[in-house]
């Protein structure tokens, strides 16, 4: 990006509190002539003049924005052009991450981000190139446009985290500064953020926005494909969508592919039904081993078995299996120990993050089928193969197949040895 540094350009002391006053006035544009008129350099006072000032918002009206909004209420403000100094964009829903710092980059690059953009690295980032960039201004749109992608706080020293937040609070002016997660959590698992990227969105939320894209319901997320679809020149009934949403175990970045492969078939003023959805949708590795999982518990050995060949057939290595297949039993008992305990669905959502409510109201209905003690000696029994997969040069499709039929018996009552845990 070509950008020309205030902080190096030659002002009279005049011209120097003509900026610092000019973000909090409203005749912006009038006092920007007066300030280039005051630059020494020919050549950098022509290409200031030139830079069409007019959309810029002044700092009073950016401050009266909510610091902490919502997903609808940033694009809402994108649109209308009401940008602020400092971003911050996360959350479970990745698309949304993706479509909200894209359509941000664009407003204020002028839709020139090749030009009129600077990229950083957030695990690569230098402090110093940072904020030298945050103290130019670009030649080419009205902002000085800078994205920060995947930056960890917590990779950051205590003295380099104290650089960076002095450095925020001096944002101002021109600068749009976007820091965008699509990498890492920085909840960390938990309901807030958590460690160094705590104290880094609440510095950020002083100064600027912080927007959080939270995992859509699946009905909602049925309802924007079936949208999708119809602009696309589908139909794409709701019940057919939800399907493909439970498929995907609610995956953004999965589902729009689905969707586009889904309406290439139906073709225009077709109809994607709920058979076609089963037939033509990927099968994924959390849907698969949760279906193995209900097989089990319902003394379905062929069904079981089905699934571990689709599991086979996507060419997953045989740890991610085993961990997918443990994941989904668990699953299981923490359903079946919140029912004793007298918990509701809502309470395991809330106390092991879960995103969707149909993956914990699977679970609640699937876990009635066997007491605890008979899910605890499933995981029992795949905590045992775990074991000698890693010890041992036995078949590993005849290990797994070996502990699904423990398992089997286990959930029919008839290997006793569950109460023990013996299984040798």
């Amino acid at each position: 990006m070509v950008a020309i540094n205030l902080s190096a350009t030659r002002l009279c002391p005049r011209a120097e509190s003509c900026l610092e006053r000019s973000c909090l006035a409203r005749n912006f544009w009038e006092i920007w002539r007066k300030i280039c008129k005051q630059i020494a350099c020919k050549a950098v006072r022509r290409a200031l003049c030139s830079v069409s000032l007019g959309e810029i918002l002044n700092h009073r009206e950016r401050r009266q924005s909510m610091p902490i909004c919502e997903p609808k209420q940033l694009s809402a403000q994108i649109r209308k052009g009401e940008l602020q100094n400092l971003y911050y964009i996360y959350g479970a829903d990745l698309v949304q991450v993706k479509q909200l710092t894209a359509s941000l980059l664009k407003k204020a690059t002028g839709g020139n981000p090749d030009m009129a953009l600077t990229r950083f690295d957030g695990q690569k980032l230098e402090l110093k190139a940072l904020e030298d960039a945050a103290r130019q201004f670009s030649m080419f749109s009205a902002y000085n446009c800078i994205q920060v992608h995947n930056l960890d706080a917590n990779t950051l020293r205590e003295d380099q985290l104290k650089q960076l937040l002095e450095l925020l609070s001096d944002v101002g002016g021109a600068t749009v500064l976007v820091f965008d997660v699509t990498g890492f959590d920085p909840k960390n698992g938990k309901k807030t953020p958590q460690g160094k990227n705590k104290k880094l969105i609440d510095g950020i939320a002083k100064h600027g926005v912080v927007c959080e894209a939270v995992q859509r319901t699946p009905q909602v997320l049925a309802k924007e494909l079936s949208e999708l679809a119809e602009k696309r020149g589908c139909i794409f009934p709701r019940e057919s969508a939800e399907e493909l949403v439970r498929l995907c175990m609610g995956n953004t970045l999965i589902l729009r592919n689905e969707l586009e492969k889904l309406c290439a078939y139906a073709d225009k003023g077709g109809t994607i039904t709920t058979a076609m959805v089963r037939e033509m949708t990927s099968p994924q590795l959390e849907s698969t081993t949760f279906q193995l999982a209900k097989a089990v518990v319902s003394q379905k050995p062929k069904a079981a078995m089905a699934e571990l060949d689709k599991l086979y057939a996507m060419r997953i290595n045989r740890t991610f299996i085993v961990h997918a297949i443990a994941s989904s039993f668990l699953d299981l008992y923490r359903a079946a120990a919140a029912l004793r305990a007298g918990k509701q669905a809502a309470d395991m959502k809330a106390d092991f993050g879960y995103a969707f409510d149909f993956m914990v109201q699977n679970a609640f209905r699937d876990c009635r089928r066997l007491p605890p003690e008979r899910l605890r000696a499933c995981i029992r029994v795949l905590r045992e193969l775990e074991l000698d997969l890693n010890s041992t040069s036995g078949e590993e499709r005849v290990m797994l197949e070996a502990a699904i039929v423990k398992m089997l018996a286990i959930a029919g009552g008839t290997y006793d040895s569950y109460r023990t845990g013996n299984y040798r």
